[in-house]
């Protein structure tokens, strides 16, 4: 039996990889020792973009399936956009919602807790697309589960790690997983709004700005 702590000794570094194979503890752990890295979690990140990069135009054209994979061109602002930038909107929503449910998690932890539970999508995905150049079309089904159990390892550290971090149970955990889905769409919605109305105050002044331009200059 081990004694009560003994993790609490183990680097910051290592953690995210404990928690990994015990998230329930790690996390917890991890709140009450203030075992975290800012930095590693945001290697994390960094990866995940890769993870996109790769997946999007260096996959072997055998296995590529979706429209974007077939142009093979990269888009880096919209790989940012579906990824880090979902993220942290993500983490500002849940933040903001459970402050109001009596979460115990500050946005820090958050973040981070977040950012470890992407690792199994992360390196999985990356595996995959390396399995591409060394596998055959037939075998195809076998990436298909390699990205399931990523995506399915990742949703249950999300979860877990959110039960944690707030100190809440089950099925109010998933109400704050309800209820952040609700507020990115809806900080969405306004980002785009913002966005349009930006758009459109620019073109205004820079219409004026011509006219006045092709009268006096």
């Amino acid at each position: 039996m081990r004694r009560p702590g003994y993790y609490s000794l183990m680097s910051k570094y290592l953690y995210p990889f404990y928690i990994l194979i015990h998230p329930a503890d790690g996390y917890r752990e991890m709140k009450v020792n203030n075992k975290f890295s800012l930095g590693f979690a945001n290697g994390i990140l960094a990866l995940w973009v890769l993870r996109e990069i790769l997946d999007w135009g260096y996959v072997d054209f055998d296995f590529r399936t979706s429209m974007r994979q077939l142009q093979g061109e990269v888009n880096i602002f919209q790989i940012l956009l579906t990824s880090v930038l979902i993220f942290a909107i993500s983490v500002v929503s849940n933040w903001c919602f459970c402050t109001l449910m009596d979460g115990k998690g500050r946005m820090k932890e958050i973040w981070v807790a977040g950012a470890y539970a992407m690792m199994p999508y992360v390196a999985l995905g990356i595996v995959r697309v390396g399995l591409t150049h060394v596998m055959v079309s037939g075998e195809a089904f076998y990436l298909t589960y390699l990205d399931t159990i990523g995506i399915v390892w990742s949703a249950l550290l999300v979860f877990i790690g959110l039960m944690q971090i707030h100190d809440y149970s089950g099925p109010k955990t998933l109400m704050s997983i309800f209820l952040t889905l609700c507020g990115v769409l809806v900080i969405a919605f306004l980002v785009v709004l913002v966005s349009g109305l930006a758009t459109q105050i620019y073109s205004f002044f820079a219409t004026i700005y011509f006219e006045l331009k092709l009268r006096y200059l």
